[in-house]
């Protein structure tokens, strides 16, 4: 009985960590624009006042959506479940403890969060930066010592420099690319790529960037769209960066 148990938990939280970041995504749409201060602030205020947004649809409208929110909750479970469960069988005869491959499966979350979001408000707020980037410093602090890990995940010192680097790095290119488009290169996809740096770390940056690249000229070929949001192309490319490393590896 526990065994089947012990077996069907870790899916389920799996299949849950993608099925509610739509959920998490639809409550901080409410909350818009969202810096860290400014987040907690109207979180409190819409508590206080008992405010609630109402949109009126008609009942198709309201039908078409509520199973367009249903099938996009189903696909980010799945797509967890499936991530979380193949990283976990690759790695398992190489991980001697639970905590660098939880905080990866965080820190995957936060990504994926972020990537929603930004694909349907085209903003990456600072509750999902902030935070994302923290979880990459405790990884290079904390995981450096777990056999494949130790191979992965950069040292404490070079994840801030990394950090750092990357920042000013995309800070100069926003710069120079808004006044070609003032909204298409953002401060969110600024942070996004600055804490995925603080994981990956600054020299392996540009295969993230051509991963980011190819993921975004296909987007463009399916969607027909000019401007595309950047963070589900870093979401993808860090995936794949993630899988060849472990790969690599072992």
């Amino acid at each position: 009985m526990f065994t089947i148990i012990d077996k069907i938990l870790p899916l389920a939280i799996f299949f849950s960590t993608g099925f509610f970041i739509p959920v998490l995504s639809r409550f901080l749409m409410k909350f818009y624009p969202c810096s860290m201060h400014s987040y907690f602030g109207d979180m409190l205020k819409f508590y206080i006042n008992k405010k609630q947004i109402k949109l009126k649809h008609t009942h198709k409208q309201y039908n078409y959506l509520k199973k367009q929110y249903l099938y996009t909750k189903l696909l980010w479970g799945t797509l967890y479940l499936i991530l979380f469960t193949l990283i976990g069988y690759l790695v398992k005869n190489y991980v001697s403890e639970s905590y660098p491959l939880i905080l990866l499966y965080i820190f995957l979350f936060f990504i994926g969060f972020a990537a929603n979001i930004d694909s349907r408000c085209r903003l990456i707020p600072d509750i999902i930066t902030f935070p994302l980037m923290m979880v990459a410093f405790l990884i290079s602090a904390y995981c450096q010592n777990n056999k494949i890990f130790s191979q992965i995940y950069i040292s404490d010192l070079t994840s801030i420099y990394s950090a750092i680097s990357a920042y000013i790095l995309c800070f100069i290119l926003a710069l120079l690319y808004y006044f070609k488009n003032p909204y298409s290169f953002g401060g969110g996809d600024v942070k996004l790529i600055s804490a995925v740096s603080a994981f990956v770390g600054f020299f392996d940056l540009p295969w993230i960037f051509l991963f980011m690249f190819a993921a975004g000229i296909f987007y463009v070929f399916i969607k027909k769209e000019k401007f595309l949001p950047l963070a589900p192309m870093i979401f993808i490319s860090f995936i794949v960066w993630l899988l060849l490393k472990i790969l690599y590896y072992i």
